[in-house]
């Protein structure tokens, strides 16, 4: 890189950065001279121009996903597109062993069959040039439900269909399946259901999609719902996902057993650590590792970062008596020279610090940490956390970042940037600005001063912001409405806006959430358990709570999980049912004529579907603008041993 000069137009306020020669990681302070607010140092890095490693990335098989649903119309059909498959591939379907299509299907990943019905069975044949591949196993189809709210209700709107799982009898009636997510336990291609049980004392359950459970871990006293960092992910690459969670004395794995490895072995499992209201002050907190199939313990290490003693506690974290300290996130980076790292935090407010491991089936071992504490160099990064986090290779080096807020660290735990602009409750990352190279990283904030912002993932340069008289609470960006390029933007404290931070004459609910269900390129908007069409002629598609589904997190409303776990593109959303004894599991019925890969071969669309859970629950998007059509994934699927 060349030294010079840069500008960066934050609002009406022109930053003059000087950019000098550095190695890689290294970074830059650049002072504002003429800030609104008075002076800032920021801190960030200027990539430079490095060969892209061309190394497929590794990704987690799956098979095809096929799904059946009874509608007025016949059987509806869809199943994957994987992201090692060619877009010009080719499928057949069976129906009860006979091919239902005169001609292959290449336009597509579903079908409606006119002829079908509830009693059929179907399987998806896979087409190459040679002739046929393999055929899946078949499977049934969905029957309608009839809508349980009311007869009035029930005579005037025609049931759906959907899946209802059912769930063993909660851990006491206090408790409620809560926070979600999903990985490939056993590794046969289909996901698995890992859910933490909401309560008094947390649990954390797997289960599979008919509802067949396969383990319970009792978090025990000294954990908190909310605060577990419930990580599922194939951490060691043999094609099986492992769960990872924080834990403590008296947690007991997936078999019934007392924890035993590391400082578990010799703790006392009886011990109720010391807190002030419900968070902990003393620091006895672990890190634990879980085999998926079964939930038996396979390692545990100290938590890290550690909390500190109580004397510190307020200089530290920002209060004498644990909230602080307790806001704990996590999330899963790949590491394109290691694999994937496990990265543990702690702090949002003022001192941030964060540990990354890696599991390689023996061990887990220490790889980076990360200190605001004692790093004066990252002074700037103090305070900017958010209730979540955001994951993504946002500088296209062939590894990932965690975006933490308004600042990012790079994979080798090195800050990549702050922009100082601090705490905010949500965020997304995507390519929000096809117009703008890479991604953008979108995020409402919590003071009056900038409300609204939207900058390069990579640089953290401030591409537009737009201020507020209050606490942006809510806020979202989707592409929703196809008359306007890129996403639209809508907070509780601004009005809507484009992707250039424009205003646009358009009313969304900023408390609505987004999902992929019907059969354009734009998502829609999720009201509660209700399902609308943003932008498009449908309305209303689905409204959850007339077949019993209920929300999570009081005035949040969030779903148990929203990702793509069956089926063609479009994302399920699962449901708790109302008396906690279920989960509803909706999946769309609409055709389309769109293709697409499976958004889980998405590398930045299935790490944020890993940390969906963490923290106040944020959507994931894919890495590239929807709209514009899917690049072909630079990817290869992990296939253990098993399948050889």
């Amino acid at each position: 890189m060349v030294a010079g000069f840069g500008v960066i137009a934050v609002g009406m306020v022109a930053v003059l950065l000087w950019l000098s020669n550095r190695g890689p990681g290294e970074t830059f302070v650049a002072n504002a001279a003429a800030s609104k607010n008075g002076p800032m140092q920021v801190v960030t890095q200027v990539s430079r121009n490095q060969k892209y490693d061309s190394t497929a990335r590794p990704m987690e098989y799956l098979d095809r996903g096929l799904v059946g649903l009874e509608t007025k119309g016949g059987v509806f059909l869809s199943w994957r597109m994987l992201g090692t498959d060619s877009i010009d591939i080719g499928f057949n379907l069976y129906r009860n062993g006979k091919k239902v299509n005169p001609h292959p299907l290449t336009k597509s990943t579903n079908y409606l069959d006119v002829d079908g019905n509830v009693n059929d069975k179907y399987a998806v044949e896979i087409l190459a040039a040679e002739g046929p591949l393999e055929r899946s196993d078949a499977i049934s189809v969905w029957p309608r439900k009839s809508v349980v709210a009311s007869e009035a209700i029930r005579k005037r709107r025609p049931g759906v269909a959907f899946k209802e799982i059912p769930l063993a009898s909660p851990p006491t009636e206090q408790h409620v399946p809560g926070d979600m997510s999903v990985g490939d336990l056993d590794g046969d291609g289909t996901y698995e259901l890992v859910f933490e049980w909401e309560g008094p004392e947390p649990w954390i359950e797997a289960i599979d999609l008919d509802g067949n459970q396969l383990w319970r871990i009792s978090c025990g006293p000294n954990t908190t719902a909310h605060k577990l960092a419930l990580l599922v992910y194939d951490f060691d690459g043999d094609g099986r996902a492992e769960v990872a969670c924080k834990t403590g004395p008296g947690t007991k794995d997936g078999l019934g057993n007392q924890l035993n490895q590391g400082p578990a072995a010799t703790d006392d499992d009886s011990e109720i650590v010391e807190r002030m209201t419900k968070h902990l002050t003393v620091d006895k907190a672990y890190i634990s590792i879980f085999k998926g199939d079964t939930g038996e313990e396979l390692t545990t290490v100290p938590y890290l970062p550690a909390l500190g003693s109580k004397e510190e506690m307020k200089e530290n974290w920002g209060d004498g008596h644990g909230y602080r300290a307790s806001s704990i996130k996590a999330a899963v980076l790949h590491h394109k020279g290691i694999g994937p790292l496990l990265v543990f935090t702690r702090g949002i407010y003022t001192r941030i610090a964060m540990a990354a491991f890696h599991w390689d089936g023996k061990q887990l071992k220490q790889i980076w940490t990360f200190d605001t504490k004692g790093h004066p160099q990252y002074a700037g990064y103090r305070g900017m956390g958010n209730h979540s986090v955001a994951v993504g290779d946002v500088d296209n080096d062939g590894s990932d970042e965690l975006i933490y807020g308004a600042c990012a660290i790079d994979h080798d735990g090195r800050g990549l940037y702050t922009t100082g602009f601090g705490h905010g409750d949500s965020h997304a990352l995507a390519d929000h600005d096809p117009d703008h190279p890479g991604l953008e990283f979108f995020q409402g904030h919590e003071d009056d001063i900038h409300g609204l912002s939207m900058r390069d993932a990579a640089t953290g340069e401030i591409l537009w912001e737009i201020g507020s008289k209050s606490d942006v609470g809510r806020a979202w960006a989707a592409d929703i409405n196809p008359d306007f390029r890129g996403s639209e933007c809508a907070s509780s404290a601004t009005p809507n806006l484009d992707c250039q931070g424009r205003e646009i004459m358009t009313r969304y609910n900023p408390y609505d959430a987004v999902v992929y269900f019907d059969g354009d390129l734009q998502r829609e908007l999720r009201k509660r358990t209700a399902i609308d069409d943003g932008s498009g002629p449908l309305g209303r598609i689905l409204t959850g709570w007339y077949f019993g589904a209920a929300n999570l997190h009081s005035t949040k409303y969030d779903a148990n999980l929203v990702a793509d776990v069956l089926g063609d593109w479009r994302e399920e959303i699962i449901f708790r049912r109302s008396d906690n004894r279920a989960l509803l599991l909706f999946t769309t019925w609409i055709p389309t004529e769109h293709k697409n890969y499976t958004l889980m071969h998405d590398p930045v669309y299935r790490m944020n579907v890993v940390v969906q859970n963490i923290g106040y629950n944020q959507p994931a998007h894919v890495g590239y603008y929807f709209a514009d059509g899917p690049p072909k994934p630079n990817i290869r699927m992990v296939t253990d041993h098993l399948k050889k």
